[in-house]
């Protein structure tokens, strides 16, 4: 049987066949339905979920009764790591969005696999390192654009990280709401969908059923201010 294709960006994208499959027969194989909780923030568990299947949202309170939608994970990535590596509380809460098939391993397990594995610990550095600068991005965004600039660095983002070719462009398989593309741009609900009225009369993007297709690229670049970064 022919091993999966992990999305490009990934944890198992990044690794190894041998590191991978390692690290993918380890622990206990569970599957999720739709909107249940992988891991829920403040949580005392210390295990690592590795996703096989599926995506997930990664959620955090803001304690005004509003939750942030701080990032998207999906195949191949890997949730619940900072407990892991150093036993605190869980700082985030992470739901499935429709089924999703993952290995739930305990900290002890991977941490060995880490300990003996010199790809595997720079991988999972550099997966941390990178989601700290996605954090970084969206605070500087936050206070530096407006919603229009704002909301484009996020398709160009999600469109770098999860898109493929499909028949209306480049196509990301990633179901947001408004509110949730509004977490993520800093705008509420309302706001975003004007944008992306306006993005989609301007020959931007496409809308369907559960995608986003992003049918000129290089004009959504430009939208985001980062045409010079192409």
């Amino acid at each position: 049987m022919p091993e999966p294709h992990w999305p490009r960006g990934t944890l198992l994208a990044d690794l190894s066949a041998g590191a991978r499959a390692r690290l993918t027969r380890m622990g206990t194989r569970r599957s999720y339905a739709h909107g249940e909780v992988l891991l829920r923030e403040q949580e005392r568990s210390t295990h690592v979920v590795v996703m096989l299947s599926g995506f997930a949202k990664v959620t955090s309170n803001l304690g005004n009764g509003r939750v942030a939608l701080l990032g998207i994970r999906v195949a191949g990535d890997a949730v619940g790591e900072m407990a892991a590596l150093d036993g605190s509380p869980r700082s985030a809460t992470v739901t499935a969005c429709g089924e999703v098939v993952v290995r739930i391993i305990p900290r002890t397990d991977f941490l060995g696999l880490m300990g003996g594995s010199p790809e595997l610990s720079i991988k999972v550095s550099s997966m941390i390192g990178q989601r700290l600068r996605w954090a970084n991005r969206r605070r500087a965004d936050f206070y530096g654009y407006p919603t229009r600039v704002r909301l484009a660095r996020i398709l160009v983002e999600l469109t770098g990280a999860y898109g493929h070719p499909g028949p209306e462009g480049i196509v990301f398989d990633v179901e947001l709401t408004q509110d949730e593309l509004g977490a993520l741009a800093g705008a509420d609900a309302d706001t975003v969908g004007k944008e992306l009225r306006k993005f989609k009369s301007q020959g931007l993007i496409a809308t369907g059923y559960r995608h986003t297709s992003i049918r000129d690229l290089d004009a959504l670049r430009a939208r985001a201010e980062l045409a010079d970064e192409a």
